[in-house]
């Protein structure tokens, strides 16, 4: 059980931020540059974070080495996903 997340990563920004939804996925500004894998990780304390959720229970799909990433929150469903989101 869990919902699938589409994030957009924008590397290399002042500072981590949610940009909003773009082309039905999350656009993250992520402060990490995309060095071995670090604007991923960081991205996923990130959405950790953003979604009051231990960094343990997001596991990243795919897009390991792309901008467009999809991460799985285990324990979570599309309507408390979207909740969250409507809050922000």
């Amino acid at each position: 059980e869990g919902v699938s997340i589409g994030v957009r990563v924008q590397p290399r920004a002042g500072r981590n931020k949610l940009m909003g939804i773009h082309d039905g996925c999350l656009k993250v500004a992520i402060a990490a540059a995309p060095v071995e894998g670090e604007a991923t990780q960081q991205c996923l304390r990130f959405l950790a974070d953003l979604f009051d959720v231990s960094a343990s229970r997001i596991t990243l799909l795919s897009g390991a080495q792309s901008r467009n990433k999809v991460f799985r929150i285990s324990g979570m469903d599309g309507v408390e996903c979207r909740r969250l989101l409507g809050r922000l």
